[in-house]
């Protein structure tokens, strides 16, 4: 009885055992199924910006601009981000690489976000960036659809073909035209067409000066805008240097050397003269100061040897037609400053000793500083530029401004441009790669 009893108590305990067994399996996998994460959304890629450091112009960039793109991934399952190396960068159809690539990443909740910085960008085309299928793959092995994003920026890095012409309009003016084979950017003090293809401005006397026509993108063509046929305002100068080159050179504005042809022959030949004529102006619209260094120095008054007219040594104040000298050259009045004669062996102007042979043969004489001024500069400036035996080119200068190297070391040579005011730095610009060379081209 006892062993069935035994029997009965150890068989429902085992029985209880198994139950409670039972019942700790079943909690448990209740609760695993519980932690299971379900992923019902794609990722998805938003492009943000686009930004050029073509400002201005910011549909139009070259290899000098900097574009600033930014996007971001929208997933915080991130199983495998391939991003970086799949993402691709078209100019119209045609892929490459961009040789100027940063990239900053960030991340801020469910979101990645990405800043692709794009430099020296030397192709040419529409800037189109793909992000292709299945680059970024979440935990339940879901993928980006395809993202194309235009960025409506055209990289053009070919300089635009320009077309110069001068076109004769009323009273001896000039109309020039510039016309280009794209889109170019406007210039102060120049017309432009509804196209933004042409440029155009009138002129009333010749100039000659360089000039960069540029088109959106920031391209550059360098032409010449030289203007030649112009005869509502003339311009003449001269430069009598020392015998024997003692005949007249002159210049008209475009860009001609008064004295080349001496210092060519004998760079010692110093400036003695300047003459200067002007139409279509006030008779004291143009006024030009010199100083004239003389073998006799102040007190003693040199004489010119072939017109007869007087100078002294130092500065002999400012001049137009209204205060003379004039005198008459190639059928025309004209100013004169200085005169024939200053290096001549044997001169003595009015009452100085006579000039010695070995003096004479030093070439120490003439015009040693150049100022020139208009009467008025509201549109209008004058730029003038002197050359110095062993110095070269010497600073352009404009406007009443002097020239000089120093007053005891006479010019050789110089040029001058009456220029509209908003034209005038072009020419300084051109001149100013003269200074200190012998360039006489």
């Amino acid at each position: 009885m006892k062993k069935i009893i035994t029997f009965l108590f150890v068989f429902l305990i085992s029985i209880f055992i198994c139950i409670n067994s039972y019942a700790k399996y079943v909690i448990e996998n209740t609760s695993l199924v519980a932690n299971i994460n379900i992923d019902g959304e794609i990722p998805k890629i938003e492009f943000l910006s686009v930004s050029n450091t073509n400002e201005e112009y910011n549909k139009y960039a070259n290899k000098t601009h900097t574009i600033i793109v930014e996007f971001r991934i929208k997933e915080k399952n991130i199983k495998k981000n391939n991003i970086e190396a799949g993402i691709k960068f078209f100019l119209d159809d045609i892929q490459f690489n961009p040789s100027g690539k940063e990239i900053k990443k960030k991340e801020e909740g469910e979101y990645i976000y990405y800043k692709y910085i794009l430099s020296k960008l030397k192709n040419n085309g529409n800037l189109i960036i793909k992000i292709p299928k299945g680059v970024v793959i979440d935990i339940a092995d879901q993928v980006n659809e395809e993202v194309i994003f235009d960025t409506g920026i055209t990289i053009d890095n070919i300089a635009p073909a320009i077309n110069f012409t001068q076109e004769e309009i009323e009273d001896g003016k000039i109309l020039a035209k510039i016309k280009a084979n794209e889109k170019i950017r406007k210039v102060q003090a120049w017309n432009s067409s509804e196209e933004n293809t042409v440029l155009n401005k009138e002129f009333a006397c010749n100039v000659l000066y360089p000039f960069d026509v540029t088109d959106l993108a920031g391209n550059s063509t360098n032409i010449d805008v030289r203007i030649d046929k112009a005869t509502n305002i003339k311009i003449k100068y001269g430069a009598m240097n020392e015998e024997p080159f003692s005949n007249w050179e002159f210049g008209t504005g475009v860009n001609e050397i008064a004295g080349r042809k001496a210092i060519k022959a004998n760079s010692e030949y110093k400036i003695e003269g300047i003459s200067l004529y002007w139409e279509g102006l006030d008779k004291d619209f143009l006024q030009i100061r010199c100083f004239i260094n003389t073998y006799w120095g102040e007190g003693i008054q040199g004489i010119c040897s072939t017109y007869e007219t007087n100078y002294n040594y130092g500065y002999n104040g400012y001049l137009s037609f209204k205060t003379g000298p004039v005198i008459a050259q190639e059928g025309k009045t004209v100013l004169l400053v200085g005169g024939k004669g200053m290096n001549k062996e044997g001169n003595m102007g009015f009452g100085g000793k006579p000039i010695p042979k070995e003096i004479a043969k030093k070439h120490l004489f003439g015009i040693s500083s150049l100022s020139i001024k208009l009467k008025d500069t509201s549109y209008y400036s004058i730029v003038y530029q002197a050359w110095v035996d062993k110095e070269g080119w010497l600073e352009p200068q404009s406007d009443g401004e002097e020239t000089t190297f120093s007053h005891d070391k006479p010019i050789g040579a110089y040029r001058m441009s009456l220029i509209p005011k908003t034209e005038k730095q072009y020419l300084i610009d051109l001149w100013q790669k003269d200074v200190g060379t012998n360039n006489m081209k």
